[in-house]
């Protein structure tokens, strides 16, 4: 009775609603809550025994839902990212400087990563990709205005390069300076994201190379992911992306 009662709400994954009760008759003592594809359900009255759980039929948005949270990823990150048109593929001689001051500049020219000029917004754009496909994108600011800008909330990591060892860096422009010597992946922080870290697990050696004022979180994290993988850190006098060629590995 309880179970055809609940079905008849019309209740989604997360969903919690309050009524009276259908065994006792308590007004609005009866909470039905349904989480991760079951329905739980409880009257609160002292003396009813109305409580139990059972699964239930998800919709399709409640599976896809269940789909990202086991992946950690949001529903954005597998969405195609469409180039704005205020990204144009004509570099402003202040971006070429930068990219060249940088180490971005051979990164970009082997494919290791797409970049724009943000017209708009003065920037340098870091496409982020997942499985190929772009998802996202990350700006550096070549004049005034915030340093970094994230253009959407995927949360995805910024990934550059191939190899067997994975070199977790801060921003975007050391991830490509490193992804000569193997993936470069920058958290775009320092802080790892629970999807950074199910990307770095995959990797059999992680060297952890944040800038040279995080040498505590880069301490912490490389503890964080021995429980995972091998993992070691750098301790480093300049950022990753200001070390000349070969001398950072």
């Amino acid at each position: 009775m309880i179970h055809d009662l609940i079905t008849d709400m019309m209740m989604s994954e997360g969903d919690t609603k309050r009524i009276d009760c259908p065994s006792c008759g308590g007004r609005r003592t009866f909470t039905v809550s349904i989480k991760e594809g079951k329905a739980v359900w409880n009257c609160y009255k002292a003396s009813c025994r109305a409580r139990g759980a059972a699964p239930v039929a998800l919709s399709r948005n409640d599976l896809e839902k269940r789909l990202y949270k086991s992946y950690e990823l949001t529903p954005q990150a597998n969405l195609i990212y469409d180039r704005p048109t205020n990204f144009s593929s004509f570099f402003p001689p202040k971006m070429t400087r930068y990219m060249d001051k940088n180490n971005v500049t051979e990164s970009w020219r082997e494919g290791r990563v797409d970049l724009y000029h943000d017209v708009v917004q003065d920037r340098c754009v870091f496409i982020i990709k997942s499985s190929g496909k772009p998802v996202d994108a990350v700006g550096r600011s070549l004049g005034r205005g915030t340093k970094w800008h994230r253009y959407k909330s995927t949360g995805e990591p910024f990934l550059s390069g191939t190899g067997e060892v994975m070199y977790i860096v801060e921003d975007a422009a050391s991830a490509c300076a490193v992804s000569k010597y193997g993936v470069g992946m920058a958290l775009l922080g320092t802080s790892m994201s629970d999807r950074a870290l199910a990307i770095a697990k995959t990797y059999d050696n992680c060297v952890v190379c944040l800038d040279k004022d995080a040498s505590k979180k880069s301490l912490s994290l490389t503890i964080r992911l021995k429980q995972y993988t091998k993992a070691t850190m750098r301790v480093l006098k300049v950022d990753p992306k200001e070390y000349p060629e070969g001398v950072l590995i």
